[in-house]
């Protein structure tokens, strides 16, 4: 016995969902350059320190190609004249995976965090993480802030550029956490 089937609308079918996937997945990176330059405005207007050469705010990046660090004595005007493109959301996209990132250029801004109590981007993370769980839940994670890795890896450098042994510096990284914790 013979069976001839003819799928009919198959290939139209196809094509409407492919057509569904790619609508998705700009609304879904569209929604995420959206919310990242809230996230930067908001760090920005209420970050709850003193900027005394505008550096730490300017530094401040959701644009994943143009982010960088930055030394103490970088002149204002070499950060400020990078304010316009860090503030031009890039997202990284790997197959469904969209990856949006806000970030502090001054290598101090870890610093005033964590040692100095301000909110340079902890604030503005900490704000828009229930929005973004709320409403992007099946899309979106919000990743946690490894603010004292993040500490301890800027002052190994800084001690090692002071040409400080391995050992010296873990010794001093388990006398700060010793003394501030962590």
């Amino acid at each position: 016995m013979e069976v001839d089937v003819e799928l009919e609308g198959v290939e139209e079918s196809l094509e409407a969902l492919s057509d569904f996937v790619d609508a998705q997945e700009t609304a879904t990176k569209e929604a995420l350059e959206y919310i990242l330059r809230l996230m930067i405005n908001d760090a920005k207007d209420n970050g709850n320190y003193i900027d005394r050469t505008g550096n730490l705010r300017n530094s401040l990046s959701i644009n994943i190609k143009t982010m960088q660090e930055y030394t103490s004595d970088t002149d204002p005007e070499v950060i400020q004249s990078k304010v316009v493109s860090n503030e031009e959301p890039v997202i990284e996209v790997k197959g469904n995976n969209f990856k949006g990132v806000i970030s502090v250029g001054m290598e101090y801004g870890i610093w005033v965090e964590t040692s100095k109590g301000y909110s340079v981007i902890t604030g503005t993370i900490d704000k828009f993480e229930p929005l973004i769980e709320k409403y992007f839940a099946d899309r979106i994670k919000v990743s946690e802030l490894d603010l004292v890795g993040a500490m301890d890896t800027q002052y190994s450098k800084f001690l090692k550029s002071k040409g400080l042994t391995d050992s010296q510096i873990s010794d001093r990284i388990a006398d700060k956490h010793a003394k501030y914790g962590g």
